[in-house]
């Protein structure tokens, strides 16, 4: 099966200046991150909330463009770039679960079970949003898509939707308190409506002729 059957907008032969933009824009957003968010403090509990954050924030403009191309064709050129940031997306996630899992569980995985916690189905959430990511990444190299039909190929990197909405669930139960959401920081309230944008843009496109493509 030849590559231009997929519908996925990625070339192997980028320029520097494409290359530059697939790793700028996300060591851009880890810089703003680590001055504006954790204020420049290297502290487990930071880097914690960091890595999490900037994981959401990377996948959801990963998963903005597709739509945003709808109303603004301009943007097409972006679609290019998707590959890579929605690949970090999933490397910054992972960081995000390996820190918990070494600073706050101390290598215990039966934290990750701990039905008598009440931040459990956040943590669930969180933990099938990392799962849905890790497949989604597995299927974006060029074997996997040589060896997958369109459709296929297409329906597996569309998930990555539900993973924004069970990383927005996650961040919603986590971060609440007697079920109100608390967000103290500014950065991190601009980072969870930004990602509720993104699906409400993307559930309003589903509903456009064509959307579903």
């Amino acid at each position: 099966m030849k590559n231009n059957a997929h519908p996925y907008h990625y070339s192997e032969n980028k320029s520097i200046i494409q290359r530059l933009i697939d790793f700028g824009v996300p060591l851009g957003l880890l810089w703003f991150y680590f001055q504006f968010y954790n204020f420049g403090k290297v502290t487990p509990s930071e880097m914690v909330k960091t890595s999490g954050l900037l994981a959401i924030a990377l996948l959801s403009l990963t998963l903005l463009i597709g739509p945003a191309c709808r109303f603004f064709p301009f943007l097409n050129v972006l679609k290019a770039h998707r590959k890579v940031w929605g690949i970090l997306s999933f490397i910054f996630a992972f960081l995000h679960v390996s820190l918990i899992f070494v600073y706050f569980y101390k290598f215990n995985f039966l934290k990750f079970v701990d039905f008598s916690n009440p931040k459990y189905l956040g943590i669930l959430a969180g933990l099938i949003a990392l799962f849905i990511l890790a497949v989604v990444t597995a299927t974006s190299t060029k074997k996997a898509m040589e060896s997958l039909s369109p459709n296929i190929w297409k329906m597996i990197q569309t998930t990555a939707y539900l993973a924004l909405l069970l990383a927005v669930i996650h961040f919603y139960i986590v971060e609440s308190k007697d079920g109100v959401l608390i967000i103290k920081r500014l950065l991190g309230q601009i980072t969870f409506g930004f990602a509720a944008i993104v699906i409400a843009i993307r559930l309003l496109v589903s509903f456009l002729p064509g959307g579903k493509k």
